[in-house]
């Protein structure tokens, strides 16, 4: 693979809002307040943030509650891109993708796995939940926390954790960054500087700027309608800039699915508009999901059948197409909760879902949702599970009493066994 040429780091950090002037043929990072920490950040950002910028904006459709969001891919993906690097060795690794940190204590601590805390104690990662606690004002999620030790996954300047554990400043940098009409308000840099405990050499804001020829921007649009490279300006496209950890004569099994690429019309939601939003998948990850195809593209329900703790999909025409049991759907949201952090409150504000990229068993897949407050988030879900998580959000839509009701009930068995 041909990996784009950097530009120069510049000399100086600029600052204020002057224009920008181009002095390069690709896609400027501009670094504001402080430098990234070294030229191996600025590599491995650049090429997450070139690869991201080729994105457009799409609208998703939540039907039954007659909502559509505008969405702007670059950030969604550059925050996937990141997180599956993360999955891939267990978070111990330089760079996080939106950690939470709660703004109410001084310094603002991030958020630890609170499904990890009995196994994993205080050398938990940060929670994957975008949701960490109910409220407005509460939390913040930086788009990037570069960290001192990567074996430490730690993301926080020195202090405690929520079990009063203490951890030492493993903070390096809180970078924020600013995509072309992204916005970055004085509330939000005030926040952001408590996280940093006021350093700013701690802050880097790293605007981003598309320095292409037309010819390069055009290439862009046309993939974007066609989803067919067209020239030299796509040549990262089958090749998605993921650092798994593998021998470096084995390629990199990674794809950008295609729905992301959909910029005329409303992108479906594999929850609710399931036969729609399979057609917007690519055949390799069909392929993979062919047994959710069983009901995913069906335009049947599901049907609980308490007596019998199982869940039937029924056609239209009254043929059982799939049964899961209440112990196979509670072994799965287990193993869901372990690598998501997600809980039941969490569950419930999901509108909308889609596969944003399917890559190595290792690494997981990664996945977009859409809650309440307008808020986009990835989550990195192993291959074997997704399925359950498109079935557990799909009841959740379909049938939410009865789901809550089994799984609020396994949660507290087990609970129980733990005494």
């Amino acid at each position: 693979m041909n990996l784009p040429e950097l530009p120069d780091t510049p000399d100086s950090i600029p600052d204020g809002d002057a224009p920008y002037e181009c002095t390069t043929t690709t896609v400027d990072m501009q670094e504001k307040q402080a430098r990234l920490p070294n030229e191996a950040s600025r590599q491995y950002l650049h090429l997450k943030v070139e690869y991201s910028m080729r994105f457009p904006r799409l609208t998703a459709g939540v039907s039954s509650k007659g909502k559509s969001y505008n969405i702007s891919l670059k950030q969604l993906m550059m925050s996937g891109l990141i997180r599956v690097d993360e999955i891939a060795r267990n978070y111990f690794w330089y760079y996080k993708a939106e950690v939470p940190f709660d703004m109410r204590t001084t310094p603002p601590r991030p958020y630890l796995s609170s499904t990890l805390l009995k196994t994993e104690g205080a050398k938990r990662r940060h929670t994957t939940n975008p949701f960490p606690e109910s409220g407005k004002g509460i939390y913040r999620r930086p788009d990037i926390i570069i960290v001192k030790n990567q074996q430490d996954r730690w993301p926080g300047l020195a202090g405690p954790d929520s079990e009063n554990a203490m951890h030492v400043d493993n903070l390096e940098r809180l970078v924020e960054v600013k995509f072309p009409e992204d916005k970055f308000g004085r509330e939000q840099y005030g926040d952001y500087m408590l996280i940093v405990g006021r350093d700013r050499n701690r802050l880097t804001i790293l605007e981003i700027h598309d320095c292409r020829p037309d010819e390069g921007k055009q290439a862009d649009h046309v993939f974007n309608v066609t989803g067919k490279a067209v020239s030299k300006y796509w040549p990262m496209f089958f090749f998605p800039p993921i650092f798994l950890p593998r021998p470096p004569t084995t390629p990199a099994a990674a794809r950008i699915e295609p729905w992301t690429y959909a910029v005329k019309e409303t992108v479906a939601s594999l929850a609710e508009n399931a036969a729609d939003g399979w057609n917007t998948l690519s055949a390799d990850l069909q392929g993979k999901l062919k047994y959710t195809a069983q009901w995913l593209n069906d335009s049947g329900k599901w049907v609980h059948v308490q007596a019998q703790g199982v869940w039937h999909w029924v056609s239209d025409n009254g043929k059982i197409i799939k049964s899961w049991t209440d112990h196979e759907l509670l072994t799965a949201w287990s193993g869901i909760q372990r690598v998501t952090d997600l809980t039941l409150d969490t569950l419930k504000k999901i509108d909308w879902i889609q596969i944003l990229t399917d890559v190595a068993k290792v690494a997981g897949v990664v996945l977009v949702s859409i809650g309440v407050g307008f808020l986009v988030m990835t989550l990195g879900i192993p291959e074997a599970l997704v399925a359950a998580l498109l079935l557990i959000v799909r009841l959740a839509i379909m049938a939410w009493d009865a789901l809550a009701t089994v799984l609020a009930a396994g949660a507290a068995a087990a609970t129980l066994s733990t005494q």
